[in-house]
C-alpha cells in the first residue's frame, strides 16, 4: 500500500509537474502492468482448467485472487477513456485529414465505438471470472467430479473467447498507438508477455509463501520445477514470436510495417531493444536450462523477479517510442507509475488471496496433485 499511495500520488502530481499529456502516457504503461497480470492470471486458470496438472492445483489461488481483481483493472481504465485524445493519435481530426490510411480505419477506431467495445471486453472477462471463482467454491463445498467437470467445460468455450477478445482489445488499446501499422502476431505476443508477468508472480508469491506452514509441505520441488519449465516455455514463446514478427517485417520490406521497427531501432531505442533481447531472452533461457536452478525456490524466485522487471522495460520499449520517435525518452513518471500500479496490485491480491484456502479443498486430483509422481 504504501507503493501504491506515494507510486500514484507522484504519477497523479505530474499533472501539474510535467504535463498532463505525459501523465496520461505514464498511466498506460502503469495500467498495462495491472491490467496484464489481471489477464494472464485469466488466461493461465482456462488453461489450467483445459490442461490439468500438479502444477495448476498448487497455483490455482493465486490465479483465482488475481481474475479477481478484473472490476479494479475496469475502474482504473476510466483515466485511460478520459485521456485517449492525449494518447492515440487517431482521435485528432487532423490526423484523419493527413493520413488516408487512419482515415480508411475510422469506422473501426472513433472513441465512441472504441469505448464501447472496451465496455464489452471488460464485461466479458469480469462474467467468466465471475462464474470460474463460483464454481471454484462450489466445487469446495460439494468435492468430487460434478463441478470440476462444469469448469472444464465451461473453460473451452470461454478460453475461446477470451483470445478473441483480448486480441480485440490489444488492437484498440496497443496497436493503435501506430495506427498505420498492423501485425497479425502482435496481439499473441501481448498475451504470451502476460502469461510470464503472471507466471513470475505465481512463483515469487508461492515461493515466498513456502517459507511457512502449511505450504512449506504443501509446495514441493516437483511443483517449483514445473512452475519454472512453464516460465521457460512462455519466455522461449515470447522470444519465438517476437523474432517471428520480426522476420516477416524484415522479409516483406513494406514502408507500412517497417516504420514501426524503425522507432525502436534508432535514436537510442536500439540500445533498450538490445537490453530486451539479452536479458529478457537470452540470459533467462540460459540460466532456465538448469534443472536444478528449476528446482530450488531460492533461485528461481530470483529469476522470477529478474523477469517481471523485464516485462515492464519491454512494454516500455513498445508504448514509448510512439510518442517519442526521434530520440530515447524516459520520465520519472515513467517509474512511478508502473511501482504504485504493481503496489496496488499486491495489496488489493493480498487481500483478495486471503479469502479462500490456499489450496483448492475439493479438488478430486488433490491427492495426486500433492504428492506427485512424476506426472505433470
Amino acid at each position: 500500500m504504501i507503493a501504491a499511495v506515494i507510486g500514484l500520488a507522484l504519477t497523479l502530481a505530474s499533472i501539474v509537474l510535467v504535463s498532463p499529456t505525459q501523465f496520461y502516457h505514464s498511466y498506460l504503461l502503469g495500467f498495462f502492468v495491472f491490467f496484464g497480470l489481471c489477464m494472464g492470471s485469466l488466461g493461465l486458470l482456462l488453461l489450467q482448467y483445459l490442461s490439468g496438472g500438479a502444477w495448476g492445483v498448487i497455483a490455482r489461488r493465486v490465479f483465482e485472487a488475481g481474475t479477481r481483481l478484473l472490476p479494479f483493472a475496469a475502474v482504473l481504465f476510466i483515466p485511460v477513456l478520459l485521456g485517449a485524445t492525449h494518447i492515440y493519435r487517431w482521435t485528432d481530426p487532423a490526423e484523419l485529414k493527413a493520413s488516408a490510411v487512419i482515415a480508411d480505419k475510422a469506422p473501426w477506431l472513433n472513441l465512441s465505438f472504441w469505448m464501447i467495445r472496451a465496455v464489452i471486453y471488460f464485461a466479458y472477462w469480469i462474467l467468466i471470472a465471475t462464474i470460474l471463482n463460483k464454481y471454484s467454491l462450489n466445487l469446495d463445498n460439494q468435492p468430487g467430479f460434478k463441478w470440476s467437470r462444469k469448469i472444464e467445460n465451461f473453460s473451452g468455450g470461454a478460453f475461446l473467447f477470451y483470445f478473441i477478445t483480448l486480441t480485440l482489445a490489444v488492437i484498440d488499446w496497443w496497436m493503435s498507438l501506430a495506427p498505420e501499422w498492423y501485425s497479425t502476431i502482435y496481439p499473441l505476443i501481448i498475451a504470451v508477455g502476460q502469461a510470464i508477468m503472471t507466471m513470475a508472480f505465481t512463483i515469487i508469491v508461492l515461493v515466498t509463501l513456502s517459507r511457512d506452514e502449511p505450504m512449506k509441505s504443501v509446495l514441493k520441488p516437483s511443483h517449483i520445477h514445473d512452475l519454472g519449465k512453464l516460465l521457460f516455455a512462455f519466455n522461449f514463446l515470447w522470444g519465438y514470436l517476437m523474432f517471428s514478427q520480426w522476420l516477416i517485417t524484415y522479409s516483406g520490406n513494406l514502408p507500412e510495417e517497417i516504420v514501426w521497427y524503425h522507432h525502436r531501432i534508432r535514436g537510442g531505442w536500439q540500445y533498450v531493444a538490445y537490453f530486451v533481447i539479452i536479458l529478457h531472452f537470452l540470459l533467462p533461457f540460459a540460466i532456465l536450462l538448469s534443472r536444478d536452478l528449476k528446482r530450488n525456490g531460492r533461485r528461481l524466485i530470483l529469476v522470477a523477479g529478474f523477469l517481471m522487471m523485464m516485462r515492464v522495460v519491454d512494454l516500455y520499449w513498445l508504448l514509448e517510442p510512439n510518442w517519442h520517435r526521434e530520440e530515447f525518452f524516459v520520465s520519472w513518471v515513467d517509474v512511478t507509475a508502473p511501482i504504485g500500479f504493481a503496489g496496488l496490485f499486491m495489496y488489493l491480491f493480498v487481500w483478495q488471496y486471503k479469502k479462500r484456502a490456499m489450496i483448492p479443498t475439493g479438488e478430486p486430483d488433490l491427492a495426486t496433485a500433492l504428492h506427485p509422481k512424476g506426472a505433470h
